[in-house]
């Protein structure tokens, strides 16, 4: 397991830069669209300040990982009604804090840094609330994390075209990317074989992932060269092998960039079928 401690002081960083800039901004700012479609920058900067990550931790510690107040239950879950709930809960956060919105954001943020730095060294695999289903502690500090920094860059990216990820957070967007999976992509019942595309990502965050699509839907596997039954399953050869960096890998992968665009940039590269290549992006439906 990465180390949580070395999670939190990323996530002290990301914090810290999200005040910086925010704070920064003026009112006509933060009614600028962001790169997340369909939001303005006060959008984005909503769905972060309604995120309860506090309360479904210090829960999850005391061995509750049932839906708080208000939260839908797992075995209700629907991925597509799940995102239009987090697209229009963003309006209704906005307008309800008003002027108090950054506020509320940096005091939710405050507040989940005491909690995760609280966690003790034995409860991190203590299972918390999520509407897809239960995660454990640490995934929600990773997702803390990816989210801050993924929609700070949909609102800063807006600003300062040079805007980057940053070396903390991208490994860590990295490690979220399968969940980004089962939201970006749905089952094709046409696919009467899997379809399987490798990804190989340069250093200093050196991976290999394959990403299966299937009647069923999207998977995500690592390939792991020193692991006989990975090595076994990558015989199964794949119709794309891509390779990026892993800044390109997160923001593609969660939507931001699209594939053929990376690929025009240079910034994704591929070998194999290059009709595939080309119409990867006509898979995704939300990342």
């Amino acid at each position: 397991m990465t180390n949580p401690r070395e999670r939190i002081r990323i996530l002290l960083q990301e914090a810290a830069e999200f005040k910086r800039r925010a704070l920064a901004m003026t009112p006509a700012d933060w009614e600028q669209p962001s790169a997340c479609a369909g939001w303005s920058c006060a959008e984005a900067l909503a769905h972060l300040a309604g995120q309860d990550f506090a309360l479904r931790v210090t829960r999850g510690l005391l061995g509750d990982f049932s839906p708080p107040p208000g939260s839908p239950s797992v075995t209700e879950h629907d991925e597509d009604a799940f995102a239009e709930s987090i697209f229009q809960r963003a309006f209704a956060t906005k307008e309800r804090e008003g002027a108090r919105l950054l506020d509320t954001l940096l005091h939710r943020l405050n507040e989940a840094v005491l909690v995760f730095d609280r966690v003790p060294e034995d409860k991190w695999e203590r299972l918390c609330y999520w509407p897809p289903g239960p995660e454990p502690a640490r995934a929600l500090l990773d997702m803390r994390i990816s989210e801050l920094s993924m929609h700070g860059w949909d609102i800063f990216s807006r600003f300062d075209p040079e805007y980057r990820l940053s070396a903390g957070a991208t490994p860590v967007l990295m490690d979220t990317v399968p969940r980004a999976v089962r939201r970006a992509f749905r089952p094709d019942p046409t696919l009467t074989v899997p379809l399987r595309f490798r990804f190989h990502i340069d250093p200093p965050v050196a991976a290999v992932y394959d990403l299966i699509f299937s009647k069923d839907g999207a998977s995500l596997e690592t390939v792991d060269p020193n692991d006989p039954a990975a090595a076994a399953a990558a015989e199964s050869a794949p119709a794309v092998t891509f390779q990026c960096d892993g800044e390109t890998w997160v923001m593609v992968m969660y939507g931001r960039w699209s594939p053929d665009a990376a690929i025009a940039s240079g910034r994704l590269t591929y070998v194999g079928d290059a009709a595939l290549a080309q119409g990867f992006a006509a898979r995704f439906v939300g990342g």
